[in-house]
């Protein structure tokens, strides 16, 4: 890390002083915007995970109705409800993803607890619309 001399106080010439305050102030500056654009995610892993996210979703349900009702008629298919369910979830856990969890998810194939807890309380939010 590159040290910044700062001028002291007793500087005599007003423009030293403010080019070196200036100088502590942009480093500063960039030090916190690296670290604020440290969590950005693409619109396209954004894209990649609400895609991959309904899919999961639906077929998780698909296989929980199965399960529960073995004599049913059909209970692999996917009504338009379910599927606005699981677009939805997957929207509403998209506005809070971090990096981490969508490289754990889309590219590993991994499901964290920090989404499995996201996911219950986006479900929440779209049952009430």
């Amino acid at each position: 890390m590159q040290k910044i001399n700062y001028p002291s106080a007793t500087c005599t010439r007003p423009a030293q002083r403010r080019n070196g305050l200036l100088m502590g102030a942009i480093a500063t500056l960039g030090f916190f915007s690296a670290n604020a654009f440290a969590h950005v995610i693409s619109p396209e892993d954004h894209h990649a995970f609400e895609h991959k996210y309904s899919d999961f979703c639906v077929k998780k349900e698909l296989a929980l109705r199965k399960k529960e009702n073995k004599t049913v008629g059909n209970p692999g298919y996917v009504d338009e409800g379910l599927q606005k369910l699981c677009d939805c979830i997957a929207q509403e856990e998209s506005k809070t993803l971090t990096k981490d969890e969508v490289r754990k998810f889309v590219r590993e194939n991994k499901y964290p607890m920090s989404l499995m807890m996201k996911a219950g309380q986006a479900e929440e939010v779209c049952s009430k619309k």
